[in-house]
């Protein structure tokens, strides 16, 4: 599979319940409920089924891969993420700062590929990736269509028109 094709399931729903799930979800026994802000992401929490769609890029087909994508509670008020595939792995790092008011992300998967984002909505994050001698310019539209799904549209900038990269869709497990 090609690097940036789990880039979005990495980030596949960091962010999305801050602004479409509710607050007031359950915290899972032996997790440390998330506060504030992050607080809307506790539903994240647990395991969810993924299908990837990756576009057809750097010389390679269109294809649709799966894995599986892991959310817990860590130190500093953070949710982590770690995604595990047959030919991918990754792990993230969300939270928000109250400061300037931004939710950011971060991801480094087992390519060396290193993206960082940030989100004023948590709707659409943007900031960059890099890996291969390479730094793009990248886009997440993250989305909760239904009760047991989180959905995250990553865009590539290339010669300044946004492309989609990847189209992941998660079911909770």
């Amino acid at each position: 599979m090609r690097q940036i094709s789990f880039i979005a399931f990495a980030s596949c729903g960091a962010m999305v319940s801050l602004i479409f799930l509710p607050a007031s979800a359950d915290t899972p026994s032996g997790q440390t409920a998330l506060t504030g802000n992050m607080a809307a992401m506790q539903f994240l929490v647990g395991s969810w089924d993924c299908t990837v769609k990756v576009a057809a890029m750097q010389g390679q087909p269109a294809t649709t891969d799966h894995g599986v994508v892991a959310y817990t509670v860590v130190p500093g008020n953070a949710i982590h993420s770690h995604v595990a595939a047959s030919d991918y792995a990754s792990d993230n790092y969300s939270g928000y700062v109250d400061s300037s008011k931004s939710y950011w992300m971060s991801t480094i998967d087992a390519f060396g590929d290193v993206s960082s984002e940030t989100s004023t909505d948590g709707k659409v994050f943007s900031g960059s990736s890099t890996g291969g001698g390479r730094t793009s310019q990248i886009r997440d539209t993250l989305s909760h269509p239904m009760s047991n799904t989180i959905r995250d549209v990553q865009e590539v900038q290339s010669n300044g028109t946004w492309q989609t990269a990847t189209d992941a869709s998660c079911t909770r497990m």
